[in-house]
């Protein structure tokens, strides 16, 4: 412990007074605001210092180190700390600063990506922080934005340091105790902390800013799943309200973004939408097209369909058809079978197909729930199983009689189908007589699994209701 705590506070006396670099695209923006600084309104200076969470992090921390008298108040607004400034004397300081590109370019190339991908972060963090701050009707945007554009901040200057002195100490991602360092005001460190009961705005902060980094991994994450639920939850609304305002906000943010930035296109969040995508305005010729455009990634683009049928409440057969489409085209299991829970037969019967030619046993297939076996184990509770080399004598004798005679994969996934507490059925994928389902396999059959007795369930729901 005595080792952490020595590490932090030399860190935080690291950067207690030491000057921030800023980004070169603030800098520019700054220098052509001073000839004509007369003109310019504090806002207009203060949206330019809020793209930079490391301008952003200058400024409100030399505002709240200052001497205060008895009346003076914390600074949490930018534009307030600009007003107290004045916009000349705030531009003359600021348009000379550092810059992150003098100390890292042009020999630190992968450093200065990754923290080009916290500054997005922080952009898209702040915005979808106002955006619901104002569905909540909050009175103190300001301090929701100052919070969220410093959320990641510790990781940027972590970046950043070594850069500017050698022997710079080890980096702390305590971003609490830096923000108390700089004598920040306790509304952002209320936002910040996570260890006191929350108030309902920090329940929502803690709901939306993670979203910025954590929808980089894929919208159909669990987690993100309970973010929006929580975020439903403050703000009464449907969770199909929340899931539309986010998409929105995504790629109008894109869109924007993507004129100055390369880290993503708005492309990235187009398939969370649903309709056609727009028509591509390029005039190139197509042979350019088609050489400049990536491959796809189809098993994303199947899963975010699949998501997007649960969000939207489309019928079962549809769901089934798209978890089915993610299992073959995204996944490439060559033979894939929904069985359909029959309980006057205490059966499961094939129902929708994939892969085999028409007579195929397994368009006939038929597994009595009679003895016990895997697959009735499979239907007591919301389960998988994967059948591999290594488990194949032990789990052998335990196989539905029938699945061996008609099918005799020696490799396969399976996993049960609920709605609520019930079984609907059991989902079988393999990848061909004589194949091998790997982990990569099973892994992502899981998650196809899920997302699709989630759209079954969200389906029930609605018609439920």
């Amino acid at each position: 412990m005595a080792n952490v705590k020595s590490v932090s506070n030399a860190w935080l006396q690291f950067w207690d007074r030491r000057a921030i670099p800023i980004l070169q695209e603030s800098r520019n923006q700054l220098m052509g605001m001073i000839r004509r600084a007369d003109l310019i309104r504090p806002g207009e200076v203060a949206e330019i210092v809020a793209r930079d969470p490391l301008l952003t992090a200058q400024v409100l921390r030399m505002m709240n180190q200052r001497q205060k008298s008895s009346m003076s108040a914390d600074v949490v607004a930018i534009e307030s700390a600009i007003l107290l400034i004045g916009v000349t004397p705030f531009l003359e300081r600021f348009a000379r600063a550092q810059t992150v590109e003098s100390v890292m370019l042009p020999t630190h190339q992968a450093e200065y990506g990754q923290l080009l991908k916290r500054v997005f972060e922080a952009r898209l963090a702040r915005r979808l922080a106002t955006v619901f701050a104002n569905k909540r009707f909050d009175a103190k945007v300001g301090e929701i934005q100052a919070a969220a554009v410093l959320a990641n901040l510790c990781e940027s200057l972590a970046i950043i340091s070594p850069h500017l002195d050698e022997q710079a100490p080890a980096a702390s991602l305590d971003l609490l105790s830096l923000l108390e360092q700089w004598q920040m005001p306790t509304a952002i460190l209320d936002l910040i902390r996570v260890d006191a009961e929350p108030a309902t705005r920090s329940v929502l902060q803690h709901a939306v800013v993670p979203l910025s980094r954590q929808l980089e991994r894929g919208w159909w994450q669990d987690e993100i799943q309970q973010r929006l639920l929580t975020i439903a939850g403050v703000l009464n609304f449907p969770a199909e309200q929340v899931w539309q305002l986010l998409t929105e906000q995504l790629l109008a943010f894109a869109r924007k973004e993507g004129k100055s930035s390369q880290l993503y296109t708005p492309a990235r969040y187009l398939v969370m939408l649903p309709g056609a995508w727009p028509a591509p305005a390029s005039t190139a010729p197509a042979a350019n097209l088609a050489a400049a455009i990536p491959a796809k990634d189809i098993l994303a683009e199947r899963m975010q369909a699949l998501h997007l049928a649960g969000v939207q409440g489309v019928p079962t057969n549809q769901v089934m058809a798209l978890a089915v489409r993610a299992l073959a085209e995204g996944l490439g299991m060559q033979r894939i079978a929904f069985t359909l829970l029959m309980a006057a037969e205490n059966a499961l019967r094939a129902r929708y197909v994939q892969g085999v030619t028409p007579t195929d046993p397994l368009h006939a297939l038929r597994i009595s729930l009679e003895k016990q076996h895997i697959f009735t184990k499979l239907l007591q509770k919301p389960q998988s199983f994967w059948l591999n080399a290594d488990n194949y004598t032990q789990f052998s004798p335990h196989l539905p009689p029938e699945l061996v005679a008609q099918i005799g994969a020696k490799s396969f996934c399976a996993m049960s189908i609920f709605v609520g507490a019930q079984p609907v059925g059991l989902i079988y994928a393999d990848s061909g007589l004589d194949g091998t389902v790997n982990e990569f396999h099973y892994t992502h059959f899981k998650q196809i699994c899920i997302l699709a007795s989630k759209a079954l369930a969200h389906n029930a729901r609605r018609s439920s209701v």
